[in-house]
């Protein structure tokens, strides 16, 4: 079901009664972009680092359409649903709301295009909001209008001349109000359309000074002067009256969507999503609030605004699902839960409420909200198959999954919203700096005494490196800590060494720009294999490589340490006339 600017009012208790009767809710969002800048995460990334990397390059973009799917349980595994899909866009109509500004990628636009998105329904219906900060700032600047226009109706006004340019205006105008005072006259009111501000300004002095305690009364109504006869002072508190009405609804309308994401928060009930961190930022950044800097200030803030949390990409890799989903990306999700050892929910929909699964029409919010849903409820039946079916989203077997969320490209880590973080060993990876002519071969070669290496490059000078054979790690880290004066072009540091000189676990991880700084190179490496150079693919991939080579490095035990050293040199010494700057906070 679509909801746009035009059938938000009359669906909106309806589906805040769907929200309070539900079992769990599933969401998903659609964004203008996802990305600010080139993606710098790298899979050695702690929580706190993603979060701050996301921070700084993914909420300046809009969020364009939210997909609801609320499932109740009938009995044993069958549930009504209802989905709902809202276009969303900001409100100018009002002068006093905040013009929101927001950044557009193109992938992402021709993405949405591609899939059918309609831009035309999303700029001229979209549903408006307005966080509650932004909903108390327009409140007090109408508020501080109210006043002002009370203030300029009780005080005395410096008298002004008409100048000679605006008296006929003046005066034709001071002539229809008079009219309201004959008593054959019967109309109610006088309104004047064509008149500048300046002019109305007049009037009001002219009826002030001339037709005091005549009963005429001049306002202003949407940019039209107004002149009423008979009107008692009971009759203007009536206008007043109705005027604040019509104010409370402005605010209303302004705040808009934001009120569907209030009866969420106040329902308590488990929401669910797939690979869910960055629409969970999105719904609190553009609904609730400004998401903090700070980490541990996120988690807590996230925590108390929805306590009970369930990432499906989480889900299905970890545990006893983990070997069952050969890929955890949703449309490979359904299909592996549409068939056994799992089974798929019987779900009946109200008319016009319900999602036509076999449509596969992925990436529209609802019907990916929606598959989001059933594919939980079949991970959810699969998981109690070997116990008693107790068919609750408050299951114990959920505990190990409940409120933690996937993290894309960092496979042994999660953010776990209600506890500790895992801290998965980092022992054997290595923050290795160089100069801009190496590649991947000369970083092979480097490590080679230590066996096959992973590479995660961060741009052309740096680059995480990681040991196949962990056991090597503690080798590794006094040989290259005992580096000769002939590798002072190359730094290596431990991964918790560089962790502790970046981020102070007592401080806030700094401004959105500070932690996006580390923006990867635009040069592309040359790999030379048999004399012949070849292009190291493109950038992008280039960061995520994993280039790996084995090196047997057999030598005699006394003579290793030796050896070892002199294969090191050997890496590094070339012709080069580069001047290698090292960062002085990683020596």
């Amino acid at each position: 079901m679509e909801v746009t600017r035009t059938n938000y009012a009359e669906l909106s208790s309806e589906i805040e009664e769907a929200i309070k009767s539900c079992s769990f809710i599933a969401v998903d969002g659609e964004f203008t972009g996802l990305n600010n800048g080139p993606s710098n995460l790298s899979p050695f990334d702690s929580p706190a680092e993603y979060y701050a990397k996301m921070l700084s390059g993914s909420m300046d973009f809009l969020f364009v359409q939210f997909g609801l799917s609320v499932f109740r349980h009938l009995s044993d595994f069958k549930y009504e649903n209802k989905t709902y899909v809202f276009y969303l866009f900001p409100d100018t109509s009002n002068r006093q709301a905040p013009d929101v500004r927001f950044l557009c990628q193109a992938s992402s636009i021709s993405f949405l295009a591609k899939h059918g998105f309609d831009f035309n329904k999303l700029f001229r219906d979209g549903i408006p909001y307005l966080k509650p900060s932004d909903e108390s700032a327009l409140r007090e600047s109408m508020e501080a209008r109210r006043k002002l226009w009370e203030q300029t109706l009780s005080s005395p006004q410096p008298h002004i001349d008409v100048p000679a340019a605006q008296k006929p205006q003046v005066d034709e105008v001071m002539t229809q109000i008079k009219e309201l005072l004959n008593p054959d006259c019967d109309k109610p009111e006088v309104r004047v359309e064509k008149c500048s501000a300046f002019v109305r300004k007049l009037v009001y002095q002219t009826v002030r000074e001339e037709m005091s305690g005549s009963g005429i009364s001049v306002k202003t109504e949407k940019g039209v002067l107004v002149a009423r006869k008979g009107v008692e002072k009971e009759q203007l508190e009536v206008e007043k009256q109705k005027k604040a009405e019509e104010e409370e609804l402005e605010i209303k309308n302004a705040v808009g969507f934001v009120s569907i994401v209030q009866t969420i928060l106040n329902s308590n009930k488990l929401m669910v999503g797939h690979n869910f961190l960055l629409d969970l930022c999105h719904i609190v950044e553009r609904f609730v609030d400004h998401l903090p800097q700070d980490y541990k200030e996120f988690k807590e803030m996230v925590n108390s605004l929805f306590p009970k949390i369930i990432d499906t990409k989480f889900l299905c890799s970890e545990g006893p699902l983990r070997d069952l989903f050969p890929s955890t990306v949703l449309p490979a999700v359904k299909e592996t839960v549409s068939k056994p050892p799992f089974q798929l929910p019987e779900i009946t929909s109200p008319e016009g409420r319900g999602v036509q699964l076999e449509s596969e029409n992925y990436h529209d919010s609802g019907y990916d909200a929606y598959v989001t849903g059933i594919c939980f409820l079949s991970a959810l039946r699969y998981l109690e198959s070997n116990g008693e079916k107790v068919h609750s989203v408050n299951s114990p077997l959920l505990n190990k999954t409940l409120n933690r969320l996937h993290l894309m490209r960092i496979p042994d880590s999660c953010i776990n919203l209600g506890g500790k973080d895992p801290e998965p060993s980092r022992a054997h990876v290595f923050h290795v700096t160089f100069p801009k002519t190496w590649t991947s071969e000369h970083l092979n070669q480097f490590f080679s005494p230590f066996g096959m290496i992973h590479i995660s490059w961060i741009n052309d000078t740096k680059a995480w490196v990681s040991l196949n054979d962990r056991s090597q790690a503690d080798r590794a880290t006094k040989i290259l800590g005992k580096k000769s004066s002939k590798l002072a072009e190359v730094t290596v540091v431990a991964h918790a060494q560089f962790q502790a000189s970046f981020v102070s676990p007592t401080t806030s991880l700094g401004s959105r720009a500070h932690v996006s700084s580390s923006l990867a190179a635009t040069k592309r490496k040359l790999l030379h294999s048999n004399g012949q150079g070849q292009e190291d693919g493109g950038l992008r991939n280039k960061k995520q490589r994993l280039s790996s080579t084995n090196h047997s490095g057999t030598v005699s035990e006394k003579n290793a340490k030796v050896s070892e050293v002199s294969q090191l040199e050997a890496a590094s010494a070339k012709p080069s006339n580069d001047n290698f700057p090292v960062d002085d906070n990683w020596g």
